[in-house]
């Protein structure tokens, strides 16, 4: 997510509303999207299947089954990530030296 301040253009996480310090280990889906690497975490033990179609924030597809699992976080509801974009960004975030965190390909 973006927005505009006094000082320039704010990056922020989508799903919880951090905002980017430059250094925060963070992945960018389409036009700007945005999910840190906290929200990844949550989201991996925490994704779920609901009752209804759905449109991921991150890769913009809509109309996804409602079995393919997805996490919305409490607080932002309405940031959705579905299965395949969190486990890219998790795979992304486990290549990035300055996030010091491996993904084993669970729920960890």
């Amino acid at each position: 997510m973006q927005r505009n301040e006094a000082d320039g253009i704010i990056i922020s996480c989508d799903f919880c509303g951090t905002d980017w310090d430059g250094q925060a280990a963070m992945v960018e889906g389409h036009h700007g999207s945005v999910i840190c690497l906290d929200c990844v975490k949550k989201a991996l033990k925490a994704a779920m299947v609901g009752e209804d179609k759905y449109k991921c924030t991150l890769c913009l597809r809509h109309n996804i089954p409602a079995s393919l699992p997805r996490w919305i976080n409490v607080l932002r509801p309405e940031a959705v990530i579905c299965q395949e974009c969190l486990h890219q960004a998790a795979k992304a975030l486990s290549k990035a030296p300055h996030a010091e965190w491996k993904w084993q390909g669970g729920t960890e």
